[in-house]
Protein backbone atom coordinates (compact mmCIF):
# COMPACT_ATOMS: atom_id res chain seq x y z
CA UNK A 1 0.00 0.00 0.00
CA UNK A 2 1.27 3.47 -0.91
CA UNK A 3 1.94 5.81 2.00
CA UNK A 4 -0.46 8.41 0.57
CA UNK A 5 -3.21 5.80 0.31
CA UNK A 6 -2.63 4.62 3.86
CA UNK A 7 -2.72 8.16 5.26
CA UNK A 8 -5.92 8.88 3.34
CA UNK A 9 -7.53 5.75 4.77
CA UNK A 10 -6.53 6.74 8.30
CA UNK A 11 -8.09 10.18 7.78
CA UNK A 12 -11.43 8.57 6.94
CA UNK A 13 -11.72 6.61 10.20
CA UNK A 14 -13.07 7.69 13.59
CA UNK A 15 -11.21 7.16 16.85
CA UNK A 16 -13.96 5.55 18.93
CA UNK A 17 -15.36 2.00 18.72
CA UNK A 18 -18.96 3.20 18.73
CA UNK A 19 -18.21 5.20 15.57
CA UNK A 20 -16.42 2.39 13.73
CA UNK A 21 -17.10 2.22 9.98
CA UNK A 22 -17.85 -0.72 7.69
CA UNK A 23 -16.05 -1.08 4.36
CA UNK A 24 -19.18 0.22 2.58
CA UNK A 25 -19.20 3.36 4.77
CA UNK A 26 -15.47 3.85 4.19
CA UNK A 27 -16.01 3.55 0.43
CA UNK A 28 -18.70 6.24 0.57
CA UNK A 29 -16.46 8.58 2.56
CA UNK A 30 -13.60 7.95 0.14
CA UNK A 31 -15.79 8.96 -2.79
CA UNK A 32 -17.07 12.07 -1.04
CA UNK A 33 -13.56 13.18 -0.12
CA UNK A 34 -11.65 12.40 -3.33
CA UNK A 35 -14.40 12.28 -5.96
CA UNK A 36 -13.11 8.90 -7.14
CA UNK A 37 -14.45 5.38 -6.58
CA UNK A 38 -12.67 2.52 -4.86
CA UNK A 39 -13.79 -1.11 -4.76
CA UNK A 40 -14.91 -2.79 -1.57
CA UNK A 41 -12.28 -5.49 -2.18
CA UNK A 42 -9.53 -2.87 -2.23
CA UNK A 43 -10.80 -1.31 1.00
CA UNK A 44 -10.97 -4.74 2.64
CA UNK A 45 -7.35 -5.33 1.64
CA UNK A 46 -6.26 -1.92 2.93
CA UNK A 47 -8.06 -2.41 6.26
CA UNK A 48 -6.57 -5.88 6.61
CA UNK A 49 -3.07 -4.44 6.19
CA UNK A 50 -3.68 -1.54 8.60
CA UNK A 51 -5.24 -3.74 11.30
CA UNK A 52 -2.32 -6.16 11.55
CA UNK A 53 0.76 -5.75 13.72
CA UNK A 54 4.03 -5.40 11.84
CA UNK A 55 7.74 -5.23 12.52
CA UNK A 56 7.36 -1.44 12.73
CA UNK A 57 4.94 -1.67 15.63
CA UNK A 58 1.34 -2.42 16.66
CA UNK A 59 -1.54 -2.02 14.22
CA UNK A 60 -2.97 1.46 13.65
CA UNK A 61 -6.53 0.23 13.07
CA UNK A 62 -8.79 -1.84 15.36
CA UNK A 63 -11.64 -4.13 14.30
CA UNK A 64 -15.15 -4.39 15.77
CA UNK A 65 -17.29 -7.37 14.81
CA UNK A 66 -21.01 -6.55 14.56
CA UNK A 67 -22.85 -9.60 13.43
CA UNK A 68 -21.48 -10.47 10.01
CA UNK A 69 -20.01 -7.00 9.46
CA UNK A 70 -16.50 -5.97 10.36
CA UNK A 71 -16.12 -2.30 11.31
CA UNK A 72 -12.91 -0.35 11.71
CA UNK A 73 -11.69 2.57 13.83
CA UNK A 74 -8.38 4.24 14.56
CA UNK A 75 -6.32 3.10 17.52
CA UNK A 76 -5.72 6.65 18.57
CA UNK A 77 -2.91 5.81 20.97
CA UNK A 78 -0.85 4.17 18.22
CA UNK A 79 -1.51 6.88 15.64
CA UNK A 80 -0.62 9.53 18.21
CA UNK A 81 2.71 7.84 18.90
CA UNK A 82 3.48 8.00 15.20
CA UNK A 83 2.37 11.53 14.38
CA UNK A 84 2.11 13.73 17.50
CA UNK A 85 4.71 15.02 19.96
CA UNK A 86 3.95 15.92 23.58
CA UNK A 87 4.47 19.61 22.77
CA UNK A 88 2.00 19.48 19.87
CA UNK A 89 -0.57 17.62 21.98
CA UNK A 90 -0.30 20.18 24.80
CA UNK A 91 -0.61 23.11 22.38
CA UNK A 92 -3.67 21.54 20.81
CA UNK A 93 -5.45 20.92 24.10
CA UNK A 94 -4.74 24.40 25.47
CA UNK A 95 -5.78 26.14 22.27
CA UNK A 96 -8.97 24.07 22.05
CA UNK A 97 -9.81 25.10 25.62
CA UNK A 98 -9.45 28.79 24.73
CA UNK A 99 -11.33 28.54 21.43
CA UNK A 100 -13.97 26.26 22.91
CA UNK A 101 -14.88 28.75 25.65
CA UNK A 102 -14.88 31.64 23.17
CA UNK A 103 -16.73 30.05 20.26
CA UNK A 104 -18.39 27.00 21.80
CA UNK A 105 -18.89 23.77 19.88
CA UNK A 106 -21.51 22.99 17.29
CA UNK A 107 -21.17 19.24 17.76
CA UNK A 108 -20.17 17.78 21.12
CA UNK A 109 -21.34 14.21 20.45
CA UNK A 110 -18.71 12.98 17.96
CA UNK A 111 -15.12 12.82 19.10
CA UNK A 112 -12.45 14.81 17.31
CA UNK A 113 -9.60 12.64 16.07
CA UNK A 114 -6.85 15.09 16.91
CA UNK A 115 -8.39 15.84 20.30
CA UNK A 116 -8.61 12.13 21.14
CA UNK A 117 -5.00 11.58 20.15
CA UNK A 118 -3.83 14.66 22.04
CA UNK A 119 -5.60 13.46 25.20
CA UNK A 120 -3.82 10.10 24.99
CA UNK A 121 -0.39 11.68 24.45
CA UNK A 122 -0.87 14.18 27.30
CA UNK A 123 -2.25 11.55 29.70
CA UNK A 124 0.80 9.36 29.09
CA UNK A 125 3.19 12.06 30.32
CA UNK A 126 2.79 13.13 33.98
CA UNK A 127 4.74 16.34 33.34
CA UNK A 128 2.69 17.35 30.30
CA UNK A 129 -0.58 16.42 32.02
CA UNK A 130 0.37 18.51 35.05
CA UNK A 131 1.00 21.53 32.82
CA UNK A 132 -2.30 20.99 30.97
CA UNK A 133 -4.27 20.73 34.21
CA UNK A 134 -2.71 23.82 35.77
CA UNK A 135 -2.86 26.39 32.97
CA UNK A 136 -6.06 28.39 32.56
CA UNK A 137 -7.17 31.73 31.11
CA UNK A 138 -9.88 33.55 33.07
CA UNK A 139 -12.11 36.01 31.19
CA UNK A 140 -12.07 39.70 32.02
CA UNK A 141 -15.01 41.49 33.61
CA UNK A 142 -17.42 40.47 36.34
CA UNK A 143 -18.22 37.06 34.92
CA UNK A 144 -21.40 37.73 32.96
CA UNK A 145 -22.86 34.78 31.07
CA UNK A 146 -22.00 34.46 27.35
CA UNK A 147 -24.47 36.01 24.93
CA UNK A 148 -27.14 33.54 23.77
CA UNK A 149 -26.90 32.72 20.06
CA UNK A 150 -29.74 31.14 18.09
CA UNK A 151 -29.14 27.49 17.06
CA UNK A 152 -27.36 27.16 13.73
CA UNK A 153 -26.21 30.79 13.50
CA UNK A 154 -22.58 30.16 14.47
CA UNK A 155 -22.38 27.10 12.22
CA UNK A 156 -23.78 29.10 9.28
CA UNK A 157 -21.17 31.83 9.85
CA UNK A 158 -18.34 29.29 9.99
CA UNK A 159 -19.62 27.51 6.89
CA UNK A 160 -19.86 30.79 4.99
CA UNK A 161 -16.21 31.53 5.81
CA UNK A 162 -15.05 28.01 4.97
CA UNK A 163 -17.02 27.79 1.71
CA UNK A 164 -16.32 31.41 0.74
CA UNK A 165 -20.03 32.19 0.36
CA UNK A 166 -22.16 35.21 1.19
CA UNK A 167 -24.32 35.03 4.30
CA UNK A 168 -27.90 36.20 4.70
CA UNK A 169 -29.55 36.86 8.06
CA UNK A 170 -32.24 38.82 9.86
CA UNK A 171 -30.60 41.25 12.26
CA UNK A 172 -32.07 42.89 15.35
CA UNK A 173 -30.37 46.17 16.23
CA UNK A 174 -29.60 47.39 19.74
CA UNK A 175 -32.82 49.42 19.79
CA UNK A 176 -34.92 46.44 18.66
CA UNK A 177 -35.48 47.21 14.98
CA UNK A 178 -34.95 44.32 12.52
CA UNK A 179 -33.45 44.35 9.03
CA UNK A 180 -32.36 41.85 6.37
CA UNK A 181 -28.63 41.61 5.68
CA UNK A 182 -26.61 39.97 2.91
CA UNK A 183 -22.86 40.22 3.51
CA UNK A 184 -19.49 38.74 2.61
CA UNK A 185 -17.84 37.41 5.79
CA UNK A 186 -14.27 38.44 6.56
CA UNK A 187 -13.88 36.72 9.93
CA UNK A 188 -15.23 35.93 13.38
CA UNK A 189 -13.98 37.57 16.58
CA UNK A 190 -14.89 36.57 20.15
CA UNK A 191 -14.70 39.28 22.83
CA UNK A 192 -16.14 39.62 26.33
CA UNK A 193 -18.57 36.71 26.00
CA UNK A 194 -19.92 37.78 22.59
CA UNK A 195 -19.02 36.73 19.04
CA UNK A 196 -18.91 39.22 16.16
CA UNK A 197 -19.03 38.59 12.42
CA UNK A 198 -16.74 40.98 10.56
CA UNK A 199 -18.21 41.47 7.09
CA UNK A 200 -18.80 43.82 4.16
CA UNK A 201 -21.78 44.40 1.87
CA UNK A 202 -19.78 45.81 -1.05
CA UNK A 203 -16.07 45.71 -1.84
CA UNK A 204 -15.70 49.43 -1.20
CA UNK A 205 -17.37 49.24 2.24
CA UNK A 206 -15.53 49.53 5.51
CA UNK A 207 -15.82 46.29 7.50
CA UNK A 208 -18.76 46.20 9.92
CA UNK A 209 -19.25 44.11 13.05
CA UNK A 210 -22.43 42.09 13.55
CA UNK A 211 -23.09 40.55 16.99
CA UNK A 212 -24.21 36.94 16.56
CA UNK A 213 -26.65 37.16 19.47
CA UNK A 214 -28.61 39.71 17.42
CA UNK A 215 -28.97 37.40 14.41
CA UNK A 216 -32.45 35.84 14.38
CA UNK A 217 -31.32 33.29 11.79
CA UNK A 218 -28.52 32.85 9.25
CA UNK A 219 -28.24 30.97 5.95
CA UNK A 220 -25.61 30.50 3.28
CA UNK A 221 -26.33 32.34 0.04
CA UNK A 222 -25.60 30.80 -3.35
CA UNK A 223 -23.37 33.72 -4.38
CA UNK A 224 -19.63 33.57 -3.62
CA UNK A 225 -18.29 36.06 -1.09
CA UNK A 226 -16.65 39.20 -2.43
CA UNK A 227 -12.90 38.83 -2.12
CA UNK A 228 -10.76 41.28 -0.12
CA UNK A 229 -7.21 39.86 -0.43
CA UNK A 230 -5.68 42.86 1.37
CA UNK A 231 -7.82 42.43 4.49
CA UNK A 232 -5.94 41.28 7.59
CA UNK A 233 -8.23 40.31 10.48
CA UNK A 234 -5.57 40.66 13.17
CA UNK A 235 -4.57 44.11 11.90
CA UNK A 236 -8.24 45.10 11.81
CA UNK A 237 -8.57 44.16 15.50
CA UNK A 238 -5.54 46.33 16.29
CA UNK A 239 -6.85 49.22 14.18
CA UNK A 240 -10.23 49.09 15.93
CA UNK A 241 -8.45 49.15 19.32
CA UNK A 242 -9.47 45.59 20.19
CA UNK A 243 -13.04 46.24 18.96
CA UNK A 244 -13.36 49.27 21.24
CA UNK A 245 -14.17 51.61 18.30
CA UNK A 246 -13.31 55.29 18.26
CA UNK A 247 -16.21 57.69 18.73
CA UNK A 248 -15.04 59.85 15.82
CA UNK A 249 -12.85 58.36 13.11
CA UNK A 250 -11.62 61.83 12.13
CA UNK A 251 -10.72 62.96 15.65
CA UNK A 252 -7.13 63.05 16.85
CA UNK A 253 -6.13 60.88 19.84
CA UNK A 254 -6.83 62.18 23.31
CA UNK A 255 -3.98 63.77 25.30
CA UNK A 256 -5.19 62.39 28.62
CA UNK A 257 -4.08 63.83 31.97
CA UNK A 258 -5.16 62.19 35.23
CA UNK A 259 -4.69 62.65 38.97
CA UNK A 260 -4.30 59.22 40.49
CA UNK A 261 -4.44 58.29 44.17
CA UNK A 262 -1.41 56.46 45.64
CA UNK A 263 -3.46 53.31 46.30
CA UNK A 264 -4.52 53.10 42.63
CA UNK A 265 -1.30 54.03 40.82
CA UNK A 266 -0.30 50.36 40.49
CA UNK A 267 -3.00 49.94 37.83
CA UNK A 268 -1.08 52.29 35.56
CA UNK A 269 2.37 51.04 36.47
CA UNK A 270 1.50 47.42 35.78
CA UNK A 271 -0.63 48.00 32.65
CA UNK A 272 0.20 51.34 30.99
CA UNK A 273 -2.45 53.13 28.96
CA UNK A 274 -0.07 53.66 26.04
CA UNK A 275 3.56 53.46 24.98
CA UNK A 276 4.07 57.14 25.77
CA UNK A 277 2.48 57.02 29.24
CA UNK A 278 4.37 59.02 31.88
CA UNK A 279 3.87 59.04 35.66
CA UNK A 280 4.92 62.09 37.68
CA UNK A 281 5.69 61.41 41.33
CA UNK A 282 3.70 63.23 44.04
CA UNK A 283 4.86 66.64 45.21
CA UNK A 284 5.26 67.50 48.89
CA UNK A 285 1.90 69.25 48.96
CA UNK A 286 0.13 66.83 46.57
CA UNK A 287 0.10 63.14 47.53
CA UNK A 288 -1.47 62.05 44.24
CA UNK A 289 0.41 61.09 41.07
CA UNK A 290 -0.09 62.69 37.67
CA UNK A 291 -0.48 60.32 34.71
CA UNK A 292 -0.33 61.48 31.08
CA UNK A 293 -0.92 59.32 28.02
CA UNK A 294 -2.04 59.56 24.40
CA UNK A 295 -5.08 57.30 23.91
CA UNK A 296 -7.84 56.89 21.31
CA UNK A 297 -11.24 58.22 22.34
CA UNK A 298 -13.13 54.94 22.15
CA UNK A 299 -16.48 53.90 23.55
CA UNK A 300 -14.64 52.21 26.41
CA UNK A 301 -12.53 55.17 27.55
CA UNK A 302 -15.22 56.80 29.69
CA UNK A 303 -16.39 53.52 31.31
CA UNK A 304 -12.75 52.83 32.21
CA UNK A 305 -12.29 56.25 33.81
CA UNK A 306 -15.54 55.95 35.78
CA UNK A 307 -14.64 52.42 36.89
CA UNK A 308 -11.72 53.86 38.86
CA UNK A 309 -14.23 55.66 41.10
CA UNK A 310 -12.85 58.20 43.60
CA UNK A 311 -9.22 57.16 43.03
CA UNK A 312 -8.69 59.19 39.84
CA UNK A 313 -9.65 62.60 38.45
CA UNK A 314 -9.63 63.46 34.73
CA UNK A 315 -7.88 66.82 34.43
CA UNK A 316 -7.65 67.08 30.64
CA UNK A 317 -8.76 67.37 27.94
CA UNK A 318 -11.74 69.55 28.81
CA UNK A 319 -14.30 67.56 26.81
CA UNK A 320 -13.32 64.28 28.54
CA UNK A 321 -13.58 65.97 31.95
CA UNK A 322 -16.95 67.47 30.97
CA UNK A 323 -18.30 64.08 29.84
CA UNK A 324 -17.12 62.48 33.08
CA UNK A 325 -18.81 65.25 35.08
CA UNK A 326 -22.03 64.77 33.14
CA UNK A 327 -22.11 61.02 33.71
CA UNK A 328 -21.23 61.31 37.38
CA UNK A 329 -23.99 63.88 37.76
CA UNK A 330 -26.46 61.49 36.16
CA UNK A 331 -25.39 58.75 38.53
CA UNK A 332 -25.72 61.13 41.49
CA UNK A 333 -29.36 61.86 40.65
CA UNK A 334 -30.07 58.11 40.87
CA UNK A 335 -28.23 57.42 44.12
CA UNK A 336 -28.43 60.65 46.13
CA UNK A 337 -30.97 61.28 48.86
CA UNK A 338 -33.39 58.79 50.35
CA UNK A 339 -34.00 55.45 48.73
CA UNK A 340 -37.32 55.10 46.98
CA UNK A 341 -39.46 52.08 46.23
CA UNK A 342 -40.08 51.72 42.53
Amino acid sequence: MKLTTGVRMLRLLNTRPENALTTAEISLRWGNMSGTAVTLRSIQRYMSDLSQDSSDGPALVAVVQRGTDRSYYLKASQVANWFMTEEAALDLQLSRDVYGRAFGSEDKSNGDKLADMAELVVAASPETKRIRDRLRIAPDGIGRLPACIEPGVLRACIDAIGKNRQLGFNYRGASGETSIKLVSPLGLVAKDGAIYLVAIKELSDAPRHYALQRMLNADLHFQPAQHRPEFDLQQHIVDSHQFSHVLDAQATPVQLKLRVAPEAIYHFRERPLSNDQAIASPAASEPWHTVTATVPNTILLMPFLLSMGPWIEALAPADVRAEATKRIGGMWTHYAGEQVTR
